[in-house]
């Protein structure tokens, strides 16, 4: 299912920071995140039943994820795998201008979703609610299994604890965000979203950390973009526990189109 938020110009160092959880059943095998043999310009976790991923990064700085959009009837068993929609772009190198043609042209060939794509010149949303690509604008944002920013307890809370770390945390760690997604308190009943899955699996899935036996957040995420560089950590969790592992990546960024062209006016 899976959970970002995202704080985009709200810190003074960090124009973009993205925390994100992955949730799946744990018995799906996969891979961390790591660079790819196939793609060396690919930083991303590896879905091993499908070869995609659910987010990812370019060497570049390109950055794409991907949710499944729920409550919408049954799911197609010939449609193509969503992990392939974030691999698709990141291999291209992140050039949104082909990518939004793409969508435009092939996206009923995945089950629902939800993505959100781009680069620090800008990110794009794409959501089975809204089928076009759309910027994504300042400010702090969710992105879960419904319509973008929806008010559902879990995203609510997840931005608002975002903005009350990004706001006053003047050197911003990753591991200070930690505690925003290992979240795992219930939502009360009555603020439960209805998408059709009955109301014990809206209570397994209503906290930001989902626990469970079966299913549950298998990996957390945090990018921390600099305009020079991109910090990333991911802590992989297993059944029920958090934490059993952690990996951190660095990458150094050339200036982007939008830093080239302010200092070609300046």
């Amino acid at each position: 299912m899976c959970i970002l938020f995202l704080a985009i110009r709200r810190h003074r160092d960090y124009p973009l920071v993205i925390a994100a959880n992955r949730d799946e059943y744990h018995d799906r095998p996969s891979r961390g995140m790591h660079w790819w043999e196939d793609e060396p310009d690919i930083l991303a976790g590896r879905d091993l039943t499908a070869g995609g991923t659910w987010l990812g990064v370019h060497r570049n700085g390109a950055f794409a994820a991907v949710t499944n959009f729920r409550g919408v009837g049954g799911q197609r068993a010939d449609a193509r795998s969503r992990g392939e929609l974030v691999s698709r772009f990141l291999a291209s190198g992140g050039i949104v201008e082909d990518y939004h043609r793409f969508l435009a042209r092939d996206h009923w060939k995945y089950n629902p979703f939800n993505l959100v794509y781009g680069n620090r010149d800008g990110l794009f949303t794409w959501g089975h609610d809204d089928p076009e690509a759309r910027p994504l604008g300042d400010g702090f944002h969710s992105v879960s299994n419904g319509p973008m920013d929806q008010p559902w307890p879990k995203m609510s809370r997840g931005v608002a604890e975002l903005s009350r770390h990004v706001r006053g945390d003047e050197t911003l760690l990753a591991e200070s965000l930690l505690p925003v997604m290992l979240d795992a308190a219930p939502a009360p009943d009555s603020e439960l979203p209805d998408t059709g899955y009955g109301l014990e699996r809206e209570r397994l899935l209503s906290p930001i950390f989902i626990r469970g036996d079966t299913y549950g957040t298998r990996a957390t995420t945090i990018l921390l973009y600099r305009r020079e560089r991109v910090e990333i950590v991911e802590y992989a969790h297993g059944r029920r526990d958090a934490l059993t592992e952690g990996n951190r990546f660095e990458l150094t960024l050339a200036a982007t189109t939008r830093e080239m062209a302010q200092t070609a006016t300046d």
